[in-house]
């Protein structure tokens, strides 16, 4: 076994690690649109590109997939990163129209990331998109300007009569109107979209659900032919099937990111660690089910998100074992 950079390479070989590479790349929080093309390219070369390539990502994916139901030590975890690493180029693969289900299958990773580890491709093509822990202000005109949090990807739509439209293709996102603001705007997220005139309000579309924050002034959400009028300190969250009641909120913990910080009050470790992971590059897997129950009270600056591990191990005695790849396993 050797080493490159303080990563094994396992002894694979020349494509392999050209494929981990890849990997690592893609999941680094500053690809980018050439990265993707330049990505294409390599993995259009041949079949065993792609096989490699879904190979690389089936190790993240078996990471994951282990840590949330198992504990390791040292041994047992360098056992299953070799041992899956190995499998490059398997007999099973190659015979039996395994060619076919790899093209098929490292199409479906590129499109649908294992564990969100990179953005997908229409992220990629989005109008504006921010990194892993970045955050931006765009303004898209004098009157209209919004606030991208880490991970965030939002695409500009025609004009719909006199509504400048939006599309939150994922993250989460603070709209501001100025206050003489008379042309609306509509924000598109999944199966709804909100409309406002004068108003700072933040939608979050993450994994299947959108929740829309009203900070100041009114919106109205659509959904599917319902609508509700939300206002200030006021939430409303829908998915695919249903719209929520609308519940009050803190605006100082709901806006809290867009001045750097994660205020959690309360919250059980598992939503902790979500939304941690959002800011880092990496991932953290809770390995221990017993530490679930822990609720988490503090304020954490964004720029020093792993404070919280930090935190964690002198507030609980929890046990943070970090890996290459930025992966941290909690015990």
């Amino acid at each position: 076994m050797t080493r490159e950079g303080g990563k094994s390479t396992i002894g694979l070989g020349a494509m392999e690690r050209e494929a981990h590479a890849w990997v690592r790349r893609l999941t680094s929080g500053d690809a980018t649109v050439e990265d993707a093309e330049a990505f294409q390219l390599w993995r259009q070369q041949s079949a065993a590109h792609a096989i490699a390539f879904a190979t690389a990502s089936k190790l993240w994916e078996t990471v994951g997939q282990a840590g949330h139901n198992l504990r390791y030590d040292q041994a047992s975890l360098g056992a299953l990163l070799d041992g899956e690493a190995k499998r490059v180029m398997t007999r099973r693969l190659v015979l039996g129209g395994g060619l076919a289900t790899a093209a098929a299958a490292v199409g479906a990773v590129t499109l649908r990331p294992p564990l969100e580890l990179w953005p997908s491709w229409s992220e990629l093509a989005a109008d504006y998109r921010t990194g892993t822990g970045e955050q931006r202000k765009v303004a898209l005109s004098g009157n209209l300007s919004v606030n991208l949090d880490t991970r965030t990807s939002i695409a500009l739509r025609p004009d719909h009569g006199d509504t400048s439209r939006i599309e939150l293709i994922t993250g989460q996102a603070s709209i501001a109107t100025a206050p003489q603001q008379s042309r609306p705007v509509t924000v598109i997220a999944s199966s709804g979209q909100t409309v406002a005139s004068q108003a700072s309000f933040d939608v979050r579309y993450l994994g299947a659900e959108v929740r829309v924050t009203c900070l100041g002034g009114e919106v109205r959400v659509e959904h599917q032919g319902d609508a509700r009028i939300v206002r200030e300190r006021q939430q409303i969250v829908y998915d695919e099937r249903r719209l929520s009641d609308i519940v009050a909120i803190d605006p100082a913990v709901e806006a809290a990111w867009q001045d750097g910080l994660l205020i959690f009050r309360y919250t059980p470790l598992p939503k902790v660690v979500e939304e941690v992971n959002r800011y880092r590059s990496g991932r953290i897997f809770i390995v221990n089910a017993g530490l679930n129950a822990h609720l988490i009270n503090g304020r954490f600056h964004i720029d020093r998100i792993d404070e919280v591990l930090l935190q964690l191990e002198q507030a609980f005695g929890v046990k943070a074992k970090t890996l290459p790849g930025g992966i941290v396993l909690l015990s």
